[in-house]
């Protein structure tokens, strides 16, 4: 079949139409891609549909072509075009396709000639049949229809076209066909106006309120539910128990928006029928049905009196919740079907149902405020509320509200028992029902909804709850539903569990279970805390005491207390969110809390048997180290035993390795934790070392085969177990520091280090390293490994100032660190092609950086030209100059001479890589990083007073280059954050370098204030840098007049501040630099006009606020530094260069003196936007 022959004309037939639709289902046809946009042009065409009307109509034609000729006719409502058709043509359409459904049902046959093809089958969604799927495509075009021509029309608003649409469905003859299309058409309907579970425009959602008006208005919900009595009284004569589901369900769902308490309430005979179907002994289908519908007349929308009288026509709360036995069939057990465990999960959803419209009817019965109450009477004319009538409503409410709360009693326990199912997925069923309760028990405890309740004594009936029962009530409730969710936290102990994460969709099930479960605790635990402890103690101090009497009687613990239960109460303990007390202030006397973690210790659980204890028991005490620190409660007693389990089987020595990871973490941070016990733990950290010492080996690569190494496999697993270890040597670190005497800190620390230093000198002798491959380089990361280990040690140790001052100048410490500073320098000289070896080597001396001291300069140019970063990457140097910034912060003056040779081919190094090329997302963030990583360098040469760096003689050549560089990236706004640090360091720039003029034009303008000097050696900050020549204590100052004191309110006001501090002006620079005022003037004034103009500068942005901010700080800092002489040179650059008239460069350099920086950032920020 050629394109030619399938072109759309208006002559073509529907055999050819046909032909082509089938050959479009065929992917094994030869015209099939052809076949494909045939289909599609008879969408897009105009007429197109009406060939495939004719051929869906057609009963001969293949189902297959009709199905496919259906979906072209809907492509009418997709693509809105329906609307626009002729009203003949829409009347054509609506009698072609209704006639098909209406001949149907007359002669009883399917709109279905025969049975479809595979390609049907696979074309349509999975769960159509073959006996239904034309029928479904009809029904819905159909319904299409309704939607259109049942109202009046959405664009010409001229009348219905078809508001017999109901009328002409309903006078069919009631075949057999007849009542599964009705209620075909009936479920389709709903899903198309009514729906609860579809999201609709605003358009389509007036249109479905228009066509529920239109429809009441036809009486048509009676005509309805008349119809599905009568054909739920069939179906029940014939026992068609699906027939009668449907109905049921059709009833169910239409009650929400029609007048079910006349149409469908009144019916005893229903009602009863209704009811009767919930017996275990019924049908399933019926059973599920009649469930159905009872729950869509429990959810109709109706006041609360009514909503209560519903729920005790249906007993909605007693006889239908006995009737379907929910939490108590087999299905608890799982010795169901899957029909009977969809009914059980269909009851389960009736009892949340429930609960959550009891709820619902809670708030709805709310008492208004009285303010509310007042304001109302008051809009009404009234002068003052009626009194009685607020009386009246408050009864009623506090009548509505004890009616309410019987039936929640009634529920409750029913509610419970499906919580306790050990199905997860049916627990989960009832958490919306308990979040709105617990949301209503904190109203009744905290905010004294009860209060409005009736006392007993003037209650009408039982099916009423009194004040005090309802306190009652409140209470046993809230400690039921304590115990329910405390219970559901427990492990299933015929499950497997891996215990660390790792056990599959089950175990992460049961773990997301926990994390919701834990939320709805906290919630209790904010509506009862007092209540919660005392269950939380009883629960977790009865299981320690369980197994401290089993320990002390000699008994097996596991044959005491299931291994579920301990989990769960150290689970409990971890997951307590406080108040952590463990001393009671006022009478030194140990708090409760504190009382059930003594009786965790002295259970000993951490030696129970069961690998799911370790590691929560590690989390807990982790948690409340502070427990220890505690000496007034003598916890510090259980410190050994802590230490004791961490090192041994039970944690470090763990035999899981996923264990033994997290273990490694946790200890680093309990023994940082504990450091306030110094006295005490300095006994334990010799011994503490010894016992992990073994723990600290790192495995080598092992030898396979002769010059074969282990796979990458391994020793990538290795390596992800080895990060983990690391925590462990900063921890021995941290411990070895604790020793009071400075030799065993040494014999400690060389015991731990020398296996490392001795190692990588082994390698580096018998040249090992060269076994390695490409794909394979083991040895070269085992020597990272060697070489990050002894890094970690080191940050363990405590800074050597602060070591200074209670131990010694020079701790013995240092030397050993200093010996593995000149290894580590062997081996970057030998393998500094490697990446890993440079950042190892890096990360290790930014480690030691702190313990070792000023000394530790020593080291720094020899790793520099060991290669640390004369073969470093872009990303490497962006990782390097943090610790230049480091040793700059730590040493200042002392590292100025070595800052002094290094800075030349550092600068060089950096603009190497800032002058290549680009290509691709991450070569453009590591540049990104690098420019900014430069930048913080130059600012904090500054900070730290080093300026002096980048003038000096060896580096003053380069000196242009610096200034050139930061003009450019100021100016680029491509990286805002880059050019933001750039502006910053122009205006250090300024402060320091800028001129030694004064303001000449300085003159008192607030009373006391004293003439500033031309040379005033007090000093101030500007810029973060200190600056010369302000008074020391002067806070405010105005053109270059400061005051000793604050002035009052009284002497601004007379000096025209309006209350706001000012600035002076005209100080001159710190080190003033010949020349630098040009530079000033001709380079840098310039850029901070240019900026905002660049086109790819957006001020939208929150990051260009920023640089918005730098330039208006560089105005203020030019200002201060140069004087009047600035205003005068930028009000010639705005008349001159930007074509500023004079009133407006006037107002700029007006606001520039009179404007603090925020205020004239907004203002700069402002005049941008325009």
């Amino acid at each position: 079949m050629t394109t030619k022959e399938l072109s759309v004309s208006h002559d073509a037939d529907e055999t050819r139409t046909e032909q082509a639709m089938l050959a479009a289902l065929d992917p094994g046809s030869a015209a099939h891609a052809q076949a494909n946009l045939y289909c599609e042009n008879l969408r897009e065409s105009g007429d197109g549909w009406r060939v495939c009307v004719g051929l869906a109509c057609n009963r001969t034609r293949a189902p297959e072509a009709r199905f496919v000729a259906l979906q072209v006719v809907e492509a009418l409502f997709t693509r809105s075009r329906y609307s626009t058709l002729a009203p003949s043509d829409r009347a054509w359409l609506r009698q072609s396709i209704f006639s098909v459904i209406a001949e149907s049902i007359r002669t009883d046959v399917p709109v279905y000639a025969s049975q479809p093809s595979n390609s049907i089958q696979s074309a349509n969604s999975s769960n159509a049949s073959p006996s239904n799927f034309l029928r479904n495509k009809f029904m819905h075009l159909l319904v299409l229809m309704m939607r259109f021509d049942y109202i009046p029309h959405p664009i010409t608003n001229s009348p219905p076209e078809w508001p017999s649409f109901f009328t002409d469905f309903l006078s069919l003859p009631r075949t057999r066909t007849f009542t599964n299309t009705f209620l075909h058409l009936c479920f389709s309907i709903h899903d198309e106006v009514a729906s609860r579970e579809m999201s609709y425009d605003a358009e389509t959602h007036t249109a479905n309120i228009l066509i529920k008006d239109c429809m009441r208005a036809q009486s048509i919900p009676a005509s309805l539910v008349s119809t599905w009595f009568q054909m739920l009284s069939d179906a029940l004569t014939t026992q068609d128990h699906q027939t009668a589901a449907g109905c049921l369900r059709c009833i169910g769902l239409y009650v929400s928006w029609i007048d079910a308490v006349n149409l469908v309430l009144p019916n005893k005979q229903f009602i009863d029928a209704l009811l009767g179907f919930l017996s275990p002994s019924t049908p399933n289908p019926l059973r599920m049905g009649g469930l159905s519908c009872l729950m869509g007349l429990v959810e109709k929308g109706m006041p609360v009196s009514d909503k209560l009288a519903v729920f005790e026509l249906l007993g909605a709360t007693s006889r239908i919740l006995e009737s379907i036995g929910v939490g108590t069939s087999d299905a608890a057990n799982g010795a169901v079907g899957d029909n009977e465990d969809d009914f059980e999960d269909l009851a389960c959803k009736y009892v949340n149902l429930c609960g959550m419209e009891l709820c619902k009817a809670w708030d709805n019965a709310a008492l208004p405020p009285p303010s509310a109450i007042a304001s109302s009477s008051l809009s009404n004319g009234a002068s003052m509320p009626d009194l009685s009538s607020i009386n009246n409503t408050s009864n009623s409410c506090g009548l509505l509200r004890s009616r309410i709360l019987r039936k929640i009693q009634k529920l409750l326990p029913h509610a419970v028992r499906v919580m306790r199912s050990e199905f997860d997925d049916v627990s989960s069923l009832l958490f919306p029902f308990l979040d709105e309760y617990l949301r209503i028990l904190k109203d009744c405890k905290k905010d004294g909804a009860l209060l409005g309740i009736p006392p007993l004594s003037s209650l009408p009936s039982a099916d009423y709850m009194g004040n005090e029962e309802a306190k009652l009530f409140v209470d046993e409730s809230l400690v039921g539903l304590l115990g329910v969710v405390v219970t559901k936290m427990k492990y299933d102990e015929d499950e497997e569990y891996d215990f660390v994460g790792g056990g599959g969709d089950d175990e992460a099930l049961f773990y997301q279970m926990r994390q919701t479960l834990r939320s709805k605790m906290e919630t209790i635990i904010l509506i009862d805390s007092q209540m919660f402890f005392q269950h939380f103690s009883a629960v977790v101090t009865n299981t320690f005491d369980a197994i401290t009497v089993a320990n002390r009687n000699g008994q097996r613990v596991q044959d005491v207390v299931r291994w579920s239960e301990a989990e769960l109460a150290l689970y409990l303990l971890y997951i307590y969110k406080g108040p952590f007390v463990y001393v009671n202030p006022e009478n030194n006397a140990p708090t409760a809390f504190n009382a059930i973690l003594v009786k965790m210790m002295q259970s000993n659980i951490s030696a129970y048997p069961h690998p799911s204890i370790p590691l929560v028991f590690f989390e807990t005490v982790v948690k409340y180290g502070l427990f220890f620190n505690n000496a007034n409660a003598a916890n510090t007693d259980f410190l050994p035993q802590v230490l004791e389990s961490f090192a041994d089987a039970r944690g470090l020595h763990n035999p899981s390795s996923t264990v033994r990871s997290r273990v490694d973490y946790l200890f680093m941070r309990f023994v940082k934790e504990i450091k306030e016990l110094k006295g005490k733990m300095k006994m334990y950290a010799g011994p503490l070392v010894e016992a992990i010492k073994d723990v600290l080996y790192i495995i080598p690569p092992q030898m396979q085969q002769p010059n074969v190494l282990a796979n990458a496999q391994k020793q990538q697993l290795g390596s992800s177990i080895f990060d983990n270890q690391l925590y462990v040597f900063e921890a021995v670190g941290f411990l070895i520091s604790l020793d009071e005497a400075a030799a065993n800190q040494e014999r400690l620390l060389q015991a731990i280090l020398n296996p490392l230093m001795t190692s990588m000198q082994e390698i580096l002798d018998t040249e090992m390293y060269k076994l390695d491959t490409a794909e394979n380089p083991a040895v070269t990361n085992y020597m990272r490994q060697l070489i990050t280990a002894v890094g970690s040690v080191g940050k363990g140790f405590p800074d050597y100032d602060v070591s200074t001052k209670t131990v010694q100048s020079s701790p013995l410490w240092a030397s050993v660190f200093k010996q593995a500073l000149h290894r580590i320098i062997l081996v970057l000289q030998t393998l500094n092609g490697f990446e890993v070896i440079r950042e190892s080597a890096r990360f290790a001396f930014q480690r030691m950086i702190g313990c070792v001291g000023e000394e530790i300069l020593l080291f720094f140019q020899p790793l520099i030209t060991a290669g640390l970063f004369t073969h470093c990457s872009t990303k490497e140097l962006a990782n390097f100059l943090p610790s230049v910034d480091l040793l700059m912060h730590k040493f200042k003056a002392a590292f100025l001479p070595i800052l002094n040779d290094i800075f030349v081919p550092l600068v060089e190094r950096i603009f190497y890589f800032l002058n290549q090329a680009v290509s691709g997302f991450d070569e453009m963030n590591e540049m990104n990083d690098l420019r900014r990583s430069y930048f913080n360098l130059m600012n904090n040469i500054f900070v730290h007073d080093l300026m002096d760096v980048l003038i000096s003689d060896t580096n003053s050549k380069h000196f242009n280059t610096v200034l050139q560089s930061t003009l450019h990236y100021g100016g680029d706004p491509s990286d805002t954050a880059a050019q933001k640090l750039a502006l910053s360091l122009l205006s250090k720039m300024v402060a320091v370098w800028g001129s030694e003029a004064t303001n000449p034009l300085a003159k008192p303008l607030i009373p006391g204030a004293i003439p500033l000097p031309a040379q005033q050696p007090a000093t101030t900050v500007i810029n973060g840098l200190s600056h010369s020549p302000l008074l020391e204590n002067a806070k405010y100052w105005k053109a270059g007049m400061v005051t000793a004191s604050a002035p009052t309110k009284a002497e601004k006001k007379a000096a025209g501040m309006g209350g706001k501090e000012v600035i002076a002006i005209g100080l001159g620079g710190r080190r003033p630099l010949p020349n630098f005022s040009n530079f000033i003037y001709e380079s840098m004034m310039p850029l901070l006009f240019a900026i905002p103009r660049n086109e790819k500068f957006n001020i939208a942005d929150g990051a260009a606020q920023l640089v918005v901010f730098e330039i208006a700080n560089c105005h203020k800092t030019i200002l201060i530094v140069q004087g009047v002489e600035y205003l005068r040179v930028v009000e010639e650059f705005l008349e001159t260069q930007m074509g500023w008239r004079r009133d407006a460069a006037r107002e700029f350099s007006a606001a520039l003196v009179d404007m603090s920086t925020r205020q004239f950032q907004a203002a700069l920020k402002k005049s941008f936007a325009r």
